[in-house]
C-alpha cells in the first residue's frame, strides 16, 4: 500500500527517501553522472532530486536488460548498473578495479546466502569468471551460495545484446550470452 502513491525508491529508510542513500553510496564511489530509468511515478523522484540526476522514463516496461539499454544506450565509457532497490555497502570502488583488472565485458556484484535454493545462483571459476547459473536449486544441491546482488559494472558493446522494442530479462536473456565471454 505505501506505493500506491510513492514510487518504491522514494520510500523512507532512516528519515530519508531510499534513492537518497543510494544515490550518495554511487557518489562516494566516484560516480559523477547517475542516469536514472524510470518507469512508475518519475515526478515523485524529479521533484525530490531536480537537476541531480538525469532521467530516462520507460515508454513501457522493458524489463531488467530493456531498462539498462533505454537508459544507457549514449553511453560510451564503462558505466555501474545498480538495481533501484538495492541498498549496500558494497565496495564499488574495488568492484570496478576488479572488472578493470580483468579486462572484462560485465562484472556482477555477487552475495552469499545461507539457503540458496530461494534463489538463482552464480557459479564462478576460481577466477572469477561466470561458469554458469542455476535457477532456485533443490536444497542442498546447489552448486554455489553465492547469487546476484543487483549491481553490475558494464562495457557499452554489452547494450548489443540487448535488443530494442521489447521487454528483456539481463538475467535470463543477457547474462547466459556472456558465460565464457567475458563475465565476471
Amino acid at each position: 500500500p505505501l506505493t500506491y502513491t510513492t514510487p518504491k525508491p522514494m520510500l523512507p529508510i532512516a528519515n530519508r527517501p531510499f534513492l537518497e542513500h543510494q544515490v550518495a553510496h554511487l557518489r562516494a564511489h566516484g560516480i559523477d553522472r547517475i542516469v536514472l530509468a524510470c518507469g512508475y511515478r518519475p515526478d515523485a523522484i524529479q521533484a525530490h532530486f531536480g537537476a541531480e540526476l538525469e532521467y530516462v522514463v520507460e515508454p513501457e516496461p522493458l524489463g531488467t536488460g530493456g531498462a539498462i539499454a533505454y537508459a544507457a544506450r549514449a553511453l560510451t565509457e564503462t558505466f555501474v548498473v545498480a538495481n533501484g532497490d538495492v541498498l549496500t555497502d558494497l565496495d564499488l570502488s574495488a568492484l570496478v578495479r576488479f572488472h578493470r583488472d580483468r579486462d572484462a565485458r560485465m562484472t556482477l556484484a555477487l552475495h552469499p546466502v545461507d539457503d540458496p535454493s530461494r534463489y538463482g545462483v552464480v557459479v564462478t571459476a576460481a577466477d572469477g569468471a561466470v561458469t554458469a547459473f542455476v535457477e532456485k536449486p533443490p536444497p542442498g544441491t546447489a552448486p554455489s551460495s553465492t547469487i546476484n546482488a543487483g549491481t553490475y559494472v558494464v562495457e557499452p558493446d554489452v547494450l548489443g545484446l540487448i535488443p530494442e522494442g521489447r521487454a528483456v530479462s539481463v538475467e535470463y536473456e543477457v547474462f547466459p550470452l556472456l558465460v565464457g565471454a567475458g563475465l565476471y
